[in-house]
């Protein structure tokens, strides 16, 4: 009987502790995802395959809807675009594991915590467990601004995006939302820039005509080849827990951006805290 009993209580632990080590491994293989969005969005968005994979996600797969500025908010794609229709079948499926939307500031475009609302109910009727990454993008102009007034519209425009998911957060307490907070990435080389230290890159903005490189491809804020190799990185490192500086991937810039990327995911209170997951 006393054996009986101990073989019972060995067994019952192995059962919890192989139920512990599946959730901490969540996710294992890779998501299911869809990512809408603008052009300060998408160039991020799209480099997620290529990334999840050599990261060893092989199942990563993903769909990406693109509309310019604005309309790359998530009221617009819902009300308006030409994608909406193809939006809401992939997430008819049912298949959809992992959301990402973002916006464009407070007051423009239709990125609104009811906006987000509207995704984020039509999501769940089809698959009740969809996590949601809401990206913080940069702001628009960046090269316009002096490093201390961009600083501070970054950061009040970031503690309004986490107002948001503050309210989606207490509306859904059952799901998960998360900030990849990659306009921070922008901010981080132009602080770089402005102190003389980014010589990576030609300057903020590149010329064409020139042949130069920057950070950004305009003067709107387009990103160039640095700011979105960086923005991956932190999408990678955000979503999928990886440990960037065991990351075997050469990004061909003579800056360490898998140092910057991980301090800015790791300063990130909106992010994904994995050792508190349940």
């Amino acid at each position: 009987m006393y054996f009986m009993t101990r073989t019972r209580i060995i067994l019952l632990f192995l059962f919890l502790l192989q139920s512990l080590v599946i959730q901490a491994a969540e996710p294992t293989q890779g998501y299911k995802s869809l990512f809408i969005g603008h052009s300060f969005f998408v160039p991020m968005a799209r480099g997620m395959t290529v990334h999840a994979h050599r990261a060893g996600f092989k199942e990563h797969q993903q769909l990406v809807f693109f509309e310019g500025g604005d309309r790359g908010t998530p009221g617009y794609f819902w009300e308006n675009s030409r994608h909406s229709g193809n939006i809401q079948k992939a997430l008819r499926s049912g298949e959809i594991e992992l959301f990402g939307m973002t916006w464009t500031g407070v007051g423009r475009g239709k990125g609104t915590f009811e906006h987000f609302k509207l995704w984020v109910d039509y999501a769940i009727t089809y698959n009740p467990k969809t996590t949601f990454c809401l990206a913080m993008p940069w702001g628009r102009f960046p090269a316009r601004y002096k490093i201390d007034h961009f600083t501070q519209e970054m950061e009040k425009a970031t503690n309004d995006f986490y107002r948001i998911i503050d309210r989606l957060r207490d509306t859904y307490p059952e799901n998960e939302f998360f900030c990849i907070n990659y306009g921070r990435g922008a901010l981080e080389l132009k602080k770089l820039h402005h102190a003389k230290k980014l010589t990576a890159v030609d300057g903020q903005t590149k010329s064409r005509d020139k042949g130069t490189s920057g950070i950004f491809t305009d003067a709107l804020g387009h990103p160039d080849k640095i700011l979105i190799e960086l923005g991956q990185l932190i999408w990678l490192g955000t979503i999928y827990n990886v440990d960037l500086g065991k990351y075997d991937y050469e990004h061909g810039f003579d800056i360490d951006l898998k140092a910057i990327a991980k301090k800015i995911i790791e300063e990130d209170n909106y992010g994904r805290h994995w050792d508190d997951k349940k």
